[in-house]
């Protein structure tokens, strides 16, 4: 088999949570262009529906769900919804997530500590062992992908926007994903962990506003820039891909070198 063939997705069918714009739509979008069908869900409905229409442009079939990641009822009615429409899942990107809080802890509400946790680490939970049932009951195995960050491993001394609950929210998602990965594999499920750094995006638009925090964290990047939106779809698409069939509970850091010093 070439090389290049091991990349293609036909007929495989994906999901990806926080579809709708950012990240989510970048993850969505290349999966499309490898050939996947992509099912995104999001709580964004104009910009999901875009989305949408965007993958159905590059000639795969695509569906969308407004979906509250927190909450079971709707995750398990999406699921079978894309089911319905798609077929079974062999692709899950665990993408959905928002923003630090950029507050220090002493002044750290309870219910945003909360919905923080709840929305970066709960999610992928509850969306990740019911694509693995779905998975395992087809046969046929899979690919998970949890989105975590270059937070899992550093706090990127991001005073004054703090953001301890998102950084505990995302080395929590880095374990969960090892556990994940050990208990699936018998059943050829594969989960891996993708650990973005600095993206200029809307969710690291607050802290790029802050000019000492702009400074700060290019100066720690070797590569003296934040990352691109497009500059993560080469890894989507092989973690999710055959091109990483021998590869489970790993971390691939995408971060312009941030986290070698």
């Amino acid at each position: 088999m070439n090389v290049l063939d091991l990349f293609r997705l036909n007929g495989r069918v994906a999901i990806v949570t926080g579809g709708a714009r950012g990240l989510g739509r970048q993850h969505a979008l290349a999966l499309a262009e490898a050939g996947a069908d992509v099912a995104i869900c999001d709580l964004l409905e104009e910009e999901g529906a875009r989305t949408r229409s965007e993958i159905e442009a590059l000639g795969v079939r695509a569906w969308f769900g407004k979906v509250d990641v927190t909450q079971s009822d709707p995750i398990d009615g999406f699921i079978r919804s894309v089911e319905e429409n798609l077929g079974p899942i062999r692709i899950l990107v665990n993408n959905a997530a928002r923003p630090s809080e950029g507050c220090a802890l002493a002044d750290l509400d309870d219910a945003l500590w909360r919905e923080i946790v709840e929305t970066n680490l709960s999610s992928v939970f509850y969306f990740g062992k019911r694509a693995a049932a779905r998975m395992a009951a087809a046969g046929a195995g899979g690919s998970i992908v949890n989105i975590a960050s270059i937070n899992a491993f550093v706090i990127s001394n991001i005073a004054p926007r703090y953001n301890a609950t998102y950084c505990a929210a995302k080395a929590a998602v880095e374990n969960l994903s090892k556990s994940m990965a050990a208990q699936w594999a018998p059943q050829n499920i594969r989960v891996n962990t993708l650990a973005p750094g600095y993206i200029h995006t809307q969710q690291t638009a607050a802290t790029a506003a802050i000019p000492e925090a702009l400074k700060r964290n290019i100066e720690n990047t070797p590569m003296k820039r934040y990352g691109r939106i497009d500059e993560l779809k080469g890894a989507i698409v092989f973690l999710a891909s055959d091109a990483s069939s021998f590869m489970t509970g790993s971390t691939l850091l995408v971060d312009g070198g941030y986290t070698v010093w």
